[in-house]
C-alpha cells in the first residue's frame, strides 16, 4: 500500500512543415495575410497613373472610384480581409481594364506576391 502508482505520460504530436513546440511561454508569430501598407501604396500608385495618364474621364473615375474604396477599406480600424481582397481584385481589374499603357501589372504582381493575395488574371 505504501508504493505510489506508476504513471506514465505519452505524447504523440505529429508536425507538419515545423517544428514541435510544447510547454510554456511558446510564442507563434503567424506572418500571413495581406500587407495593409503594401495595398495602401498599390492603391496610392493606381491614383496617382489614373491622374497622371492620358485617359477618358470615364476611365479615370472607374479606376478612382475603386482605389479609393481600398483606401477607405484599409484606412478603417479593422480592415475586413475579405473586403480587402475583394477590392483589391477590382482595383487590379479596373487599373488593368483602364490604364493598359501604364505597364502597373508589374506592381500589381509584386504586391500580390508580397501580400499572398491573387489578383486573378
Amino acid at each position: 500500500m505504501d508504493e505510489q502508482p506508476n504513471t506514465t505520460h505519452t505524447w504523440n504530436v505529429t508536425v507538419h512543415g515545423g517544428a514541435p513546440q510544447m510547454g510554456q511561454g511558446n510564442t507563434q508569430n503567424n506572418t500571413f495575410g495581406y500587407d495593409p501598407a503594401q495595398l495602401a501604396a498599390f492603391a496610392q500608385q493606381v491614383l496617382a497613373a489614373a491622374h497622371t495618364t492620358d485617359v477618358l474621364p470615364a476611365s479615370r473615375d472607374a479606376v478612382t472610384t475603386e482605389a479609393e474604396a481600398l483606401q477607405a477599406e484599409l484606412q478603417r480600424p479593422q480592415p475586413d480581409a475579405g473586403r480587402v481582397r475583394t477590392l483589391f481584385q477590382k482595383t487590379a481589374a479596373s487599373a488593368k481594364a483602364n490604364l493598359p499603357t501604364l505597364g502597373w501589372l508589374g506592381t500589381a504582381q509584386a504586391i500580390s506576391l508580397a501580400t499572398g493575395v491573387p489578383i486573378g488574371f
